[in-house]
């Protein structure tokens, strides 16, 4: 029997076969299989001549058969994908192929081409009666955007990571971890918050506050269009790392850098001076006898190279002091400059915009026998002149007496002095404001709280905070000066209390909280550190722990936002060890 009378027996058999489309050639019936295997041998199909994948805005694809086709229905296709696609046009080109046109699709996605009616000469339908395109104008690509945290250390506790895709994606599975910190990490979920923004709650299980690092890859994750989000996110975890030991403990002290980066310690309960210069490993006691200030003095960098000192109290004294001193840190020497008008210790200093120096309040004598303790607080001020080398006091007094207070140079060049006390029992609740042009001072806006033996911290935005403060009825507020809206407001409670604590500005914008003691003397809640997520949740977290228990400390910021804490007082022995925090590997 030849092929031609066989294909009318096959014809006849698949007749008497119900097809799905009452077409004897449709593929998917046992005629259009029997049929097909006569005429071609393979099924009935249509294929993009290029890539399927294209990158840019598709507005036609040509698709090439393997048949050549019957008249095609181009209303009824057009009709039938008008949903979908926009303008959309069909067209026979030659005998075997078929062209569509449709407007520009803007949203990145995987689409389908819906060819129901297309059939070939011989009558067949499509194996496949839908089309996939891909339209895709970019690779995805995940960023960082919210953490809590993750620059820093956090221990047995559940944190997540918020992640952010730049296009909308199909699915976002569980994100690989490698690195020297991975094993320490354990992703526990993950929540999706949009087609692009998604959630990953983890558990943390750091058994050190040494540097390290963690590399986040998402080989669970594509976009719509089926790409790979090929990208990685390397997060560096700063660490807690021993520094070189001081060569004499010291407390309620403040440590100064030069235009060097060098770290001058000097004075705090000893009367000497030592310096770690940049890239050494070790302090120089530089200056191992001083002239005798036990405590309360108050220096500022004048220039980069020379430091002053002002003021202070010797040890078992009923009066301050009004010596000043020039300490140069470059060649160490220790020089006496012009006393201050007045005797202070405890007192304020800022370096005013043009150079000057003006030193604020203070206390003038006490005398330290119970029960008849008493202070004498000043409500004078007085500016150095490192020009002339002498003190002038300022004819305006301020607008109440102050010690244990604290004071920053604002960006209009104002001076801004907050809280103190008024003999050592009473603190205050009010602020003032000193204009360097009218050599005048104003009240400022009042405190939540009244504070004294407090600090503050300038902010990269202009803003101060307020923290720290020894005298503030068993409060653990941290309050910030609003210079927008020149209001003090509590911007948040710290976890715990820390008085005579040390905070420093993050690059990330938080603030770090470092040591003080829940009294007086420390206590262990001073070893947890903590951070304020400043202006994010404002929220304060735990950031781990430090080595010892810790308060009346100093500590700098190096350029490289690595800070430097050094001494203080550990259950009222002094500290002479040293730590870095910051550093990556």
């Amino acid at each position: 029997m030849n092929k031609l009378n066989l294909s009318f027996v096959f014809l006849f058999v698949g007749c008497m076969v119900q097809s799905e489309f009452k077409n004897v050639f449709d593929p998917k019936s046992l005629t259009g299989i029997l049929l097909s295997s006569v005429v071609t041998g393979g099924q009935f199909e249509c294929n993009e001549r290029s890539n399927t994948k294209s990158f840019g805005n598709i507005n036609q694809i040509l698709l090439q058969c393997n048949r050549e086709l019957a008249k095609i229905d181009t209303d009824f296709l057009s009709e039938l994908n008008e949903s979908t696609f926009t303008n959309v046009s069909f067209a026979k080109i030659g005998n075997d192929q078929i062209l569509i046109q449709f407007d520009p699709l803007m949203n990145d996605g995987s689409y389908e081409i819906n060819l129901k009616s297309v059939v070939s000469g011989f009558g067949e339908t499509l194996t496949q009666e839908t089309y996939p395109i891909v339209i895709d104008t970019q690779l995805p690509a995940v960023s960082l955007t919210n953490y809590l945290p993750i620059t820093d250390y956090t221990f047995f506790t559940s944190r997540y990571w918020d992640f952010e895709s730049s296009e909308p994606l199909k699915s976002f599975g569980q994100p690989l971890l490698s690195g020297s910190l991975a094993s320490m990490i354990v992703v526990r979920s993950i929540q999706k918050i949009s087609d692009t923004n998604f959630r990953v709650y983890f558990e943390t299980n750091f058994d050190s506050n040494g540097p390290g690092s963690v590399t986040i890859s998402f080989p669970n994750a594509k976009d719509k269009a089926l790409n790979d989000v090929t990208n990685s996110i390397t997060v560096r975890l700063i660490g807690l790392v021993p520094g070189p030991t001081l060569n004499q403990g010291r407390a309620e002290f403040e440590a100064f850098q030069n235009e060097n980066g060098d770290v001058i310690a000097i004075y705090g309960y000893n009367s000497s001076a030592e310096i770690l210069r940049r890239g050494t490993n070790s302090f120089i006691l530089t200056n191992p006898s001083l002239p005798e200030i036990h405590r309360g003095e108050r220096g500022v960098m004048l220039d980069g190279k020379k430091l002053l000192i002002t003021g202070g109290i010797k040890f078992s004294s009923a009066n301050s002091l009004n010596e000043s001193y020039l300490f140069d840190t470059e060649t160490t020497s220790f020089l006496q400059t012009g006393s201050m008008v007045q005797t202070r210790h405890m007192h304020d200093i800022v370096k005013l915009p043009n150079g000057k120096v003006m030193v604020i309040g203070g206390i003038k004598d006490f005398t330290p026998v119970l029960p008849g303790m008493y202070f004498t607080t000043l409500n004078s001020a007085e500016i150095y002149d490192p020009a002339t080398e002498t003190f002038t006091e300022i004819t305006n007094r301020m607008m109440s007496p102050r010690s244990f207070s604290c004071s920053v140079v604002l960006d209009d060049g104002r001076v801004f002095i907050v809280g103190g006390t008024d003999g050592i029992f009473a603190p205050k609740d009010t602020t003032e404001f000193y204009d360097p042009a009218t050599e005048t001072f104003s009240w400022g806006p009042s405190l939540p709280i009244a504070v004294g033996a407090l600090k503050c911290l300038k902010l990269t935005d202009g803003n101060v905070l307020i923290y720290g403060a020894q005298l503030s009825n068993l409060s653990n507020a941290t309050m910030l000066f609003d210079i927008s809206k020149n209001r003090v407001l509590t911007i948040a409670n710290s976890l715990y209390r820390r008085e005579w604590s040390m905070a420093l500005e993050l690059p990330d914008g938080g603030v770090l909280f470092y040591g003080g003691a829940y009294r007086y003397n420390t206590s262990e809640p001073s070893r947890t550190i903590e951070k304020l997520d400043y202006g994010k949740s404002n929220s304060f977290y735990e950031m781990g722990m430090s080595r010892i228990s810790l308060s009346k400390h100093s500590g700098v910021k190096f350029s490289d936002g690595t800070f430097f804490f050094l001494g203080g007082e550990s259950g009222g022995l002094f500290h002479h060890g040293t730590d870095y925090y910051g550093l990556t590997e």
